[in-house]
């Protein structure tokens, strides 16, 4: 038996009424964009059904391939990950996860860990946004990457505006078009970079060396 035959009888077996097309739509929205979070778009919330109720299927497809399938089921999103990297829940204090379709690169990780570091000391301030967002301005974000990590990031501000649409597209941050334009203006770091980093990774760069995990 063909793996399509395999599918196609599973999901046909199951009685929810789901064919491959909707077997395809969230196994190749999951190749291509790297994660599906509900609350995002109508699209996303469509997908994010769909994966719930034929969850196992889209588990044993990415089993085949090695993927690691993160499903956080609180916060209502899906991630992958390369058979190289680790779960949130597995990850070593030293390796940032890379997402299976985006490879990170030194300014991308250096700004999800100063962001992660950011996100840990508001919540502990009780400062968070709606949605447990948190909000900090451009300034105070360079400074923990300099302080915090002693990284110093590019000058240009479009390679710094790529980096950071990189973690825009993982979910960890939000931020308007012209976020290098003033001082004043903020990003916005969402829940789900903790999805990406875990505290045990930014623990060392913290400068009281606390986190909510002590």
């Amino acid at each position: 038996m063909s793996i399509y035959n395999m599918f196609y009888d599973a999901l046909k077996n199951d009685g929810k009424g789901y064919d491959m097309e909707n077997f395809a739509n969230v196994v190749n929205y999951l190749l291509e964009k790297g994660v599906i979070v509900r609350e995002d778009t109508t699209r996303e919330t469509e997908l994010y059904d769909c994966f719930v109720d034929i969850k196992s299927h889209v588990l044993e497809f990415f089993a085949i391939m090695r993927v690691q399938v993160y499903h956080d089921d609180k916060q209502q999103n899906v991630r992958l990950f390369t058979p190289a990297s680790m779960t949130p829940k597995d990850v070593n204090v030293d390796d940032v996860p890379n997402n299976f379709s985006q490879k990170l690169n030194n300014e991308e990780s250096a700004y999800l860990i100063a962001l992660a570091i950011i996100y840990n000391q508001k919540l502990r301030a009780n400062t968070a946004l709606e949605h447990h967002s948190v909000a900090v301005e451009l300034e105070e974000f360079l400074l923990v990457l300099n302080t915090n990590l002693g990284y110093s990031p590019t000058e240009n501000k479009t390679e710094r505006k790529n980096a950071l649409a990189t973690l825009k597209r993982l979910r960890a941050v939000d931020f308007s078009d012209n976020v290098f334009e003033s001082s004043d203006n903020v990003l916005i770091i969402r829940k789900y970079i903790r999805d990406l980093v875990r505290d045990s990774m930014f623990k060392p760069y913290m400068e009281d060396g606390v986190s909510d995990e002590d």
